[in-house]
């Protein structure tokens, strides 16, 4: 175990960061007790008073070196910029401090344990300290590791190990808290669910603005002459202002009279979200269930799920006659609470734990699919959505479902 120097951490880039936390896995990050400022504001840490108390170090658990070793990774560190080893007894302390601070993470008294995942085009250690020292860390310690999918795309993703104190802190502000910090740095931060990519899981995804870039009806509508009217109900509904199902048999009743070649129109264009086809052949690598469900139309849905070999999909029928929309909608609406049905029902299908699903979407109607999942993820979804939801995702593509999986 070594340390490295604090005069070093500012000097270290976004690649040198990467490439350091690849290489040695492992980093433990120390801070001073929470000082009177913070103790005294439950709502609002006062950074400037913070970084008067705080000492960050930061340490990499790895094989202890051989002395040869230890002489050629200090002249690499001269080279790159004077990164120096500590000696024996620099290196022996901080494997006690690294025990001690086992000990308060593991005893965790009035604390809660999670582990923030971090993910963002570019990271460093000033970066990870700026957000620590935004949350009510109680122990001095915070574990930092490469996420599973630590550049495995265009992002660099880290889990931070930590407790927060319930005095300072409650789970609600926590949660507020990162969401603050996400928009304030442009980088997503999620609490890592209890799910399991190695064991049997289910992925639930809404369609419309969640797997594709377009709310499929608003383009039907604008081959009506109608785009603009509905887009405003869509919207409406998405917000959870007024009953989907009653908005959408509105929304449908302006349909009558397109006819299904312009459907095929659409279909032929469908923009797909940025890490869609990523996310689905990781599932599918990990072998779980992939399903839609939409409040949209099996037009679509069906396409897409037989496009890309999705286990199932469902979703709304609009009646046609003639070649034509007859501008209603077959059968019952799949709705919120359909949508919630869906997933209880694959899940019980094919055995596998409610615990271990996961629903992504971005609307009102997507919040009891993802109340009833093990998880629910908002993807750049609704201020209401976003509120409920227990991650968003902001900043990344599709793909950074699996960091919470990973």
């Amino acid at each position: 175990m070594y340390l490295i120097p604090s005069a070093v951490i500012a000097e270290l880039s976004t690649s040198k960061f990467a490439s350091y936390l690849n290489k040695n896995k492992l980093l433990c990050q120390a801070q001073a007790p929470l000082n009177d400022a913070q103790n005294n504001n439950t709502k609002e840490v006062n950074k400037a008073a913070l970084a008067k108390t705080q000492v960050f170090n930061w340490y990499s658990q790895y094989p202890i070196e051989t002395e040869s070793e230890q002489i050629r990774k200090q002249e690499i560190g001269q080279e790159e910029g004077g990164q120096e080893e500590v000696g024996q007894e620099d290196v022996q302390k901080a494997e006690q401090d690294v025990e001690r601070g086992d000990e308060k993470i593991a005893r965790g008294d009035e604390a809660y344990s999670h582990t923030l995942i971090v993910a963002a085009t570019g990271l460093n250690f000033e970066t990870i300290a700026d957000i620590l020292s935004e949350l009510a860390i109680q122990t001095e310690w915070a574990r930092i590791s490469p996420n599973a999918y630590h550049l495995a795309f265009d992002k660099m993703v880290v889990n931070i190990e930590c407790s927060v104190d319930t005095k300072v802190m409650s789970a609600a502000q926590l949660n507020e808290k990162l969401k603050q910090l996400s928009e304030a740095f442009f980088i997503d931060i999620f609490i890592k669910p209890s799910l399991s990519l190695s064991q049997k899981g289910l992925a639930v995804f809404d369609m419309d603005s969640t797997l594709i870039e377009m709310e499929c009806i608003d383009e039907i509508a604008k081959l009506a002459g109608v785009g603009e009217a509905v887009a405003q109900v869509t919207e409406r509904a998405m917000q959870g202002e007024i009953a989907f199902a009653e908005s959408l048999h509105h929304r449908v009743a302006c349909l009558k009279g397109v006819e299904l070649d312009a459907l095929l129109s659409i279909r032929q264009r469908l923009p797909f979200m940025p890490g869609f086809l990523t996310l689905m052949n990781e599932l599918k690598r990990n072998d779980w269930k992939i399903a839609i469900a939409s409040g949209g139309f099996t037009y679509f849905a069906d396409y897409i799920k037989n496009l890309f070999d999705i286990d199932y999909a469902t979703s709304n029928t609009l009646e046609v006659q003639d070649n034509k929309l007859t501008g209603k909608v077959l059968g019952a609406v799949i709705d919120a609470q359909a949508k919630a049905d869906v997933l209880l029902s694959i899940a019980k299908e094919n055995n596998i734990p409610v615990a271990n699903t996961i629903a992504v979407g971005d609307g009102a109607n997507d919040l009891v699919m993802m109340s009833v999942a093990g998880s629910g993820l908002a993807f750049k979804a609704k201020p209401k959505v976003q509120a409920q939801a227990a991650n968003s995702i902001r900043f990344s593509g599709l793909e950074a479902v699996l960091y919470l999986l990973g």
